[in-house]
């Protein structure tokens, strides 16, 4: 496997991966939280294929074999913080997801990062497993901002 800078010539290609992954964790829970959350998503990873430059976004793929099977994308919060916005990987490629994020927070390490931001786990039970897995250093609690209703 090698990581490489995403280049918008890798488009299809990423967007062939998130297909194959959704449609992996479609089969994991069908009309689940998650599924929602997957499909909602879709649109946000359109836009970081096709303005990660306008939008300050660095994005890296995984190759094995000549093909991408992963791709991650992120930003700077601040001067000593990374964040990990989108990371996606074959599920049928143990170990895949897990080199991309290593490769990924080495490169940012490597360019002044002190912190890795993973962001939240959505609620979602696994998710939040697989983040803990990393033993972050803190936890910061987040908030979801709606309009109430009243005038």
């Amino acid at each position: 496997m090698a990581v490489e800078p995403y280049r918008p010539r890798d488009l299809l290609e990423c967007r062939d991966v998130f297909e194959r992954w959704q449609a992996q964790k479609r089969t994991e829970a069908p009309g689940s939280y998650a599924d929602f959350l997957v499909e909602d998503s879709r649109s946000a990873h359109e836009v970081a294929w096709s303005h990660a430059a306008e939008l300050h976004l660095a994005g890296s793929v995984v190759r094995s074999q000549g093909k991408i099977c992963g791709y991650t994308f992120g930003y700077w919060l601040d001067r000593k913080t990374w964040c990990v916005l989108l990371e996606v990987a074959d599920r049928t490629m143990p170990g895949a997801a897990q080199y991309l994020f290593r490769e990924s927070c080495r490169q940012a390490l490597s360019t002044g990062a002190q912190f890795i931001n993973t962001m939240d786990d959505s609620g979602l039970a696994g998710l939040r497993k697989s983040k803990d897995a990393y033993h972050p250093v803190a936890r910061i609690q987040s908030f979801i901002c709606s309009e109430s209703g009243r005038a």
